[in-house]
């Protein structure tokens, strides 16, 4: 009776922690990927609440990181004179959630259930690094890759820099994909 009680308090937690969760990416499946050679960023307007409106260091971070991964790759930053193959823009979406967890307290009944639970609500914020690859010659967006929990405290071995590089890694992924 006391394990099915373990189990349900397990089977409680493990459904209300937040997902891991890596690179993950949505594009095109028609749009030739592998074409793109050149790439730019573009201006981006940012609204007051988001985190890069007013912070130019993890904005500049960033766009380094994104530069530096897709140089490294073998594509080419243009100059603004000349038309590139696609633009990059990039985004870091904050929210508060709630971590809630239950533990059974007291006495087990004699149907193997206890008689009180006690329920609490952590507190954490859900980070997401999002990068997009919008298509130079029609405007369009060809390609989303998005990190979950980029800045976790809890964490620490997974930074902004990392959730950076594992967006990018996944856009040349989906490109070696694509060829087949």
């Amino acid at each position: 009776m006391k394990i099915a009680s373990l189990v349900f308090a397990g089977a409680l937690l493990v459904s209300a922690t937040p997902a891991i969760a890596g690179a993950h990416s949505d594009y095109t499946k028609s749009f030739p990927l592998a074409t793109l050679q050149t790439f730019e960023f573009r201006s981006q307007q940012r609204i007051s609440r988001d985190p890069l409106a007013n912070n130019s260091i993890w904005a500049e971070n960033i766009q380094n990181d994104i530069r530096t991964g897709l140089q490294s790759r073998g594509l080419t930053e243009v100059t603004q004179q000349e038309l590139p193959d696609f633009y990059v823009t990039y985004y870091i979406g904050l929210a508060d959630r709630y971590n809630v967890n239950a533990v059974g307290l007291g006495r087990v009944s004699w149907w193997g259930w206890p008689h009180a639970y006690g329920v609490w609500a952590v507190p954490y914020t859900e980070s997401v690094l999002m990068v997009e690859v919008i298509d130079a010659h029609t405007d369009r967006l060809v390609w989303r890759g998005y990190d979950s929990d980029a800045l976790n405290t809890a964490k620490p071995e997974k930074t902004l820099d990392k959730s950076v590089n594992s967006v990018v890694s996944q856009f040349f992924h989906d490109v070696k994909e694509q060829r087949g």
